[in-house]
């Protein structure tokens, strides 16, 4: 097999020579990991939000009947904020490789490594946020079935 001539590359303009169907296959399985994890996400995030909503409702009755503390006043509850759904992401470039009518396609580096790997900034993102809810604590509104549900979502990623 003679490979095709890139031109003049140094070690850091390196490019793969892939199958579109080769690039479909990763990125449906990555699409697939990442929804599965986003569920559960949600599912914390909806969680979150009910004993965010007890311990704000707490909160206001003692701002009302005047008990707040000064650490107290500190310590107000703060809204869980869901991070966003960045499925239309997979979408879009299983949607393109789908309809290539190339056999094989060029990728630079950081194509590859989004591509194969799943190395998006939007992913370093998502296990970032799985590790935060991982540990959990009671100022984000976590029981401890929540903290294993982000553990278990985070052992996608691991391997």
């Amino acid at each position: 097999m003679t490979l095709p001539n890139l031109g003049n590359t140094d070690l850091m303009e390196i490019h793969a020579v892939v199958s579109a169907a080769d690039i479909l296959v990763e990125l449906e399985l990555h699409r697939e990991r990442y929804i599965a994890t986003l569920g559960n996400v949600k599912d914390i995030y909806g969680a979150q939000t009910e004993r965010y909503a007890e311990a704000y409702k707490a909160y206001t009755q003692k701002e009302i009947d005047g008990d707040l503390t000064e650490t107290e006043k500190k310590a107000k509850p703060v809204m869980p904020r869901m991070p966003p759904d960045r499925t239309k992401t997979y979408d879009r470039y299983i949607a393109l490789y789908e309809a290539t009518q190339a056999e094989s396609v060029y990728l630079n580096e950081e194509h590859f490594s989004e591509f194969f790997l799943d190395e998006w900034d939007f992913i370093r993102a998502h296990i970032s946020h799985l590790r935060t809810l991982r540990a959990g604590g009671s100022a984000m509104f976590l029981a401890e079935e929540q903290t294993m549900m982000a553990a278990d979502a985070l052992s996608l990623y691991s391997s």
